[in-house]
């Protein structure tokens, strides 16, 4: 007999069922997009993060920018989120 893992690995930290499926579904795209490797525009290491909200930095050569919550853009144009 085979056994199944009766428990889901997943990004959405204890959500759960709560919210509905439209919140959950749209904060699952935000967190990726939040948690993606990111390439320094300066140095090109991959140690490009987010600090805080809207500031985002590279922990290799101490580059930093102020641009979006979830996403860096470095072109004027407006976000969907």
């Amino acid at each position: 007999m085979v056994k199944r893992n009766k428990h889901k690995i997943s990004r959405l930290k204890g959500l759960g069922v709560k919210y509905g499926a439209t919140v959950r579904k749209r904060y699952g795209m935000i967190y990726r997009v939040l948690k993606r490797k990111r390439r320094c525009p300066k140095c090109g290491s991959i140690k490009f993060d987010r600090k805080v909200q809207g500031i985002w930095c590279c922990s290799k050569c101490n580059y930093k920018v102020a641009s979006g919550t979830y996403d860096v853009s470095f072109e004027k144009s407006k976000s969907k989120y």
